[in-house]
C-alpha cells in the first residue's frame, strides 16, 4: 500500500529492511553537520525510503498548518523535512506518541501489521522544489520535544480552522462523516443564519473556490465555531 506525499507503507512480511548505521563512514561524502548526531541519513543520491521505528518516528503535517508550527517552535524545533507537495515532517523519539486527534497531521510509527517508511532526502539538499531537509540535520538540530511539537501543531489547526465542532461532519466531497472537518466556507441562508461547509482532511484542498482551506472569519462562522 503506497500512501500519499512522502509516506510508503508495506505490509510487514518479515522481509529485509536496508540497514544503515550512524557509523556508517564514508569517506568520499565528509559532512561535518551530521557526523556528531546518533543518525544521520545514509550517503545516496535520490530520496531514500527508511522505516519508522527504528531511529526516529514522525509527525506529517500539512503546510499551511506546518509553516505556523514551525514559526511558533523558533529555535525549538528539531530537524524538518519538507515534501515537493509542502508538507512538514519533524523527527521525534520512537514511541514518543502515537497519535494526535489534530486535523490533517499524523503521526508516522511502526505498526504490529505494516511497516511505514518516510522519504527522506540526502543531508546536503536543503532547497526545493524537491523533497529537501527544511530545517538542516546538526547538533542543535535533531529530534523535536513531540508535547512542545503537538501544542505548536495544536495551536496552529485552532489559528486556521477555529475551534473543533462538536461531533462527526459530512465532508461536502465524499458525503461521508469525519472526525477532522475542516470549515472550508460558509453557505448563507435566505434567514441569515450561515451553514458551515466541511471537507475532510483529503478533500479540503480540493473545495472549488481554489482556495487552500483557512479559518473561516465571517460573522456567522465566527458565532457558530464559538471563536473570539
Amino acid at each position: 500500500m503506497t500512501t500519499r506525499s512522502n509516506i510508503t507503507t508495506t505490509p510487514a512480511s518479515g522481509g529485509l529492511v536496508p540497514e544503515w548505521h550512524s557509523e556508517d563512514g564514508d569517506a568520499t561524502v565528509p559532512d561535518v553537520t551530521t557526523n556528531a548526531l546518533p543518525w544521520k541519513p545514509p550517503p545516496a543520491v535520490d530520496v531514500e525510503a527508511l522505516p519508522v521505528g527504528k531511529w526516529w518516528d514522525a509527525v506529517r503535517a500539512p503546510s499551511n498548518i506546518g509553516e505556523r508550527a514551525l514559526k511558533t517552535l523558533g529555535d525549538q524545533t528539531g530537524a524538518v523535512i519538507e515534501d515537493y507537495h509542502g508538507a512538514l515532517y519533524w523527527l521525534i523519539a520512537v514511541g514518543s506518541t502515537t497519535s494526535w486527534h489534530l486535523r490533517g497531521v499524523r503521526v508516522l510509527t511502526e505498526l504490529a501489521d505494516e511497516r511505514t517508511y518516510l522519504g527522506v532526502p540526502p543531508a546536503s539538499w536543503t532547497t526545493g522544489p524537491k523533497s529537501h531537509w527544511r530545517v538542516p540535520l546538526g547538533p542543535d538540530h535533531y529530534l523535536t520535544d513531540a508535547w512542545r511539537l503537538r501544542g505548536a501543531l495544536a495551536e496552529a489547526d485552532r489559528a486556521e480552522y477555529g475551534l473543533m465542532p462538536e461531533g462527526r461532519q459530512l465532508c461536502y466531497r465524499c458525503q461521508l462523516p469525519t472526525d477532522e472537518p475542516i470549515p472550508v466556507d460558509v453557505e448563507i441562508r435566505g434567514n441569515g443564519v450561515g451553514k458551515i461547509i466541511y471537507a475532510c482532511p483529503t478533500h479540503a484542498p480540493l473545495y472549488p473556490t481554489g482556495q487552500q482551506p483557512r479559518a473561516l472569519t465571517s460573522a456567522a462562522a465566527t458565532e457558530h465555531e464559538g471563536r473570539r
